[in-house]
């Protein structure tokens, strides 16, 4: 059996759920072993998603797949507490920030998981995480596979572009719409469409695609209030539309800022009648693309002709790469794409693992444009 190094403790402290109906505890865990393809990182700091309580409280009513006992949490910022033999560029101290995205190894074709909050609704991802990648970062310590690990330039981010270690949390939000901004291959120069742009990751979306050298983003959204937080920090390539409801009176509002290459969508599950995806589709020029990486789980009317007339491209993204992940942290590094203060960012509570009723009712109340809430679990 591999050994534990002498300089992790036995145990460490994780918040355990056992029911999504009932409260969790803060318990002792065996501390986990740093074997081969992974690493042990320490938590520094652990965000907490917007509907993290619709997913591990209330009876689960977003109806997520995961095991239990579970301990929560996907992405972090962290520290390398015991790297494997087999990853020799990671030290002990490393400041990394990991992703929940786990990929089969053995299995390109499969559907991932998201570490310590969807197992995902195949045999392969079910398998992964009712075993080795069960627990996620809600806890003092987490293994993780040695490929989810992406080291931080601590010297830029913290010495000299100033950031708090709380402030990189953001960089998991930033990946999302960096992952189908990607995928869509946005160029500099073109003009983007995010709508709905109010919510937390697809006003991120709006800040990427500035960051990837897009002349103008459109962002539009019924929310005028949250529009305008959007937009307050970011400078005079981005103009706002408020959605009407109207498939003809929101393009005809789209247009008014000219054609566009590429629309963003990551509507979020709840939405009824998104009739600003026909809009926005409607708005794009011929050879556009259409990003999809939404929650939605009923139909979408599409208007078909004009797709197939205009030669419109969909694609669909789940999450990111981990070459996605490594392009967004050099934005962020280089001081391209801002965030903390520069950004305008702003985080909403710092929370130890016993305040967790309070973190997750933060995060849900305080949800929306350029805020986040973290779990420290030092603390």
């Amino acid at each position: 059996m591999a050994h534990i190094p002498s300089d992790l403790p036995s145990t460490f402290k994780g918040l355990q759920f056992t029911s999504a109906s009932q409260p969790p505890s803060v318990v002792d865990l065996p501390t986990p072993q740093p074997t081969a393809g992974s690493v042990i990182l320490k938590v520094v700091s652990a965000q907490i998603v917007s509907y993290a309580k619709e997913v591990y409280r209330n009876g689960n009513p977003r109806s997520y797949n995961y095991p239990l006992p579970l301990v929560p949490g996907t992405n972090a910022i962290c520290r390398v507490a015991a790297p494997a033999p087999d990853t020799p560029h990671l030290k002990p101290g490393m400041l990394v920030y990991t992703s929940g995205v786990i990929r089969p190894r053995d299995n390109t074709t499969a559907l991932p998981l998201l570490q310590g909050i969807h197992m995902g609704n195949t045999p392969e991802s079910e398998a992964l995480m009712s075993e080795e990648w069960r627990n996620g970062t809600w806890a003092e310590l987490v293994k993780v596979p040695a490929e989810n690990v992406h080291v931080l330039n601590e010297d830029a981010l913290i010495k000299k572009l100033g950031y708090e270690v709380e402030d990189l949390g953001y960089i998991s939000t930033l990946a999302v719409p960096y992952g189908g901004l990607s995928d869509v291959g946005l160029r500099p120069g073109e003009t983007v469409i995010v709508a709905p742009a109010s919510g937390s990751f697809s006003s991120a979306a709006v800040f990427v695609a500035l960051a990837m050298g897009a002349s103008k983003v459109i962002a539009m959204a019924r929310n005028t209030d949250k529009l305008k937080r959007v937009v307050e920090t970011a400078g005079d390539r981005v103009v706002t539309v408020t959605m009407s409801g109207n498939v003809e009176t929101d393009t005809k509002a789209l247009l008014e800022h000219g054609q566009a290459d590429v629309y963003f969508d990551i509507s979020p599950q709840n939405v009824t009648n998104p009739t600003y995806i026909q809009a926005a589709i409607m708005a794009l020029r011929p050879h556009g693309r259409m990003s999809i990486m939404g929650g939605v789980f009923g139909t979408v009317e599409l208007p078909y002709i004009m797709i197939m007339f205009k030669n419109i491209t969909i694609k669909g993204t789940f999450m990111y790469t981990r070459e996605q992940a490594d392009e967004l942290i050099r934005l962020v590094e280089t001081g391209m794409l801002p965030i903390g203060k520069r950004g305008g960012i702003e985080v909403t509570g710092k929370y130890a693992l016993s305040q967790w009723e309070e973190a997750l009712e933060n995060a849900f109340s305080q949800a929306g444009p350029k805020r986040l809430a973290c779990f420290v679990p030092g603390n």
